[in-house]
């Protein structure tokens, strides 16, 4: 996140085919969710932040999933 609101931050970030690379870990005290090389700081985000990522992860892994049934149907 940016406190300037006129920058605008694009990245694409693929989990590629191995699940050991999503982890949740604590460090210190702090609180992770890992993603292959890149780290979201549970410590630093708030409940409804994470909340709606669950959400979100869940959709996209219940769609991903109708999708990959569909080809084989």
């Amino acid at each position: 996140m940016t406190d300037n609101p006129t920058r605008v931050l694009n990245q694409t970030l693929a989990l590629g085919d191995n699940p050991d690379d999503v982890d949740y870990e604590v460090r210190n005290g702090h609180a992770f969710i890992g993603l292959g090389d890149f780290q979201i700081s549970v410590s630093l985000s708030s409940q409804a932040a994470l909340d709606k990522l669950a959400t979100v992860t869940a959709q996209a892994a219940a769609d991903n999933r109708a999708r990959n049934l569909r080809k084989v149907a």
